[in-house]
């Protein structure tokens, strides 16, 4: 049965990192075919024509909506079969048409719901996104945002299953996405991706992590800086995390490996 690998991007004026990452899609994937789908929060001219030179969808309609709904809005548009798949993919992440290949063909040998693979945060360097992550207790995320210290993540770069995952990249069974509604709209920006996975958790859904794989993931960190808008998103969210699913736990600590 022929399947589709349908891809939705938020652009909030990324239309550089847009045209920089995703200029070598659409591709042939082991007769898997590619559906790139762009929301954009501003409506760019420059975006727009990028989007139909490269056969890509492109949504705007004049609304703002925060980064949960604007996937949500795509799901909804593009219709995913269930047997489909359905990648989350932040803008400023870059991932090769081998590596993307190689994913895709893991993830329909699984048994997984969502799949996550490892990410570079600085590829020379080898620093990567720790993928080992636990649900954080209310004053995890004010020690992180204080002094960067994330005590819920732990330093397994092999953990096959985290609790939760980065909504950076996220790769959904079509059918898992639908089951759980989606992302949580009441989020405008972060958390939404541990609200989501503690739900998928909560219904029994299987999280795993494949490190033979890589993305490039250029991250800004604009949630880290003091008094900015971002930081009152990140807090709101924490907020509503915590409240929400009655996670009251005060400090998450994460296992170390031995």
């Amino acid at each position: 049965m022929s399947k589709t690998v349908y891809i939705s991007i938020v652009s909030h004026a990324n239309d550089e990192d847009i045209v920089n990452n995703f200029s070598h899609f659409p591709f042939e994937c082991e007769k898997v075919k590619i559906v790139l789908s762009v929301v954009d929060n501003t409506g760019s001219l420059a975006l727009k024509k990028f989007c139909e030179e490269k056969g890509f969808n492109y949504i705007y309609d004049g609304k703002t909506r925060g980064y949960g709904e604007n996937h949500n809005l795509n799901f909804k548009k593009l219709n995913p079969k269930d047997e489909d798949l359905f990648l989350v993919l932040n803008p400023d992440i870059f991932i090769s048409k081998e590596d993307f290949q190689g994913m895709v063909k893991s993830m329909l040998q699984k048994n997984a719901d969502i799949l996550n693979i490892k990410s570079y945060l600085d590829k020379e360097k080898g620093i990567i996104d720790f993928p080992d992550r636990y649900f954080p207790g209310i004053l995890n995320f004010f020690i992180s945002l204080a002094t960067g210290k994330r005590l819920h993540y732990g330093d397994n770069e092999n953990v096959k299953h985290p609790e939760w995952m980065s909504g950076g990249f996220m790769l959904f069974k079509a059918s898992s996405y639908r089951k759980l509604n989606g992302f949580d709209e009441d989020y405008f920006m972060y958390c939404e991706d541990i609200d989501i996975c503690y739900r998928a958790k909560k219904s029994g859904m299987i999280l795993e992590y494949d490190n033979r794989f890589y993305n490039i993931h250029n991250s800004s960190m604009h949630s880290r800086k003091l008094l900015s808008k971002n930081m009152f998103w990140h807090l709101t969210s924490a907020f509503r995390f915590v409240l929400k699913n009655r996670f009251f736990k005060p400090v998450t600590f994460a296992k170390k490996s031995s």
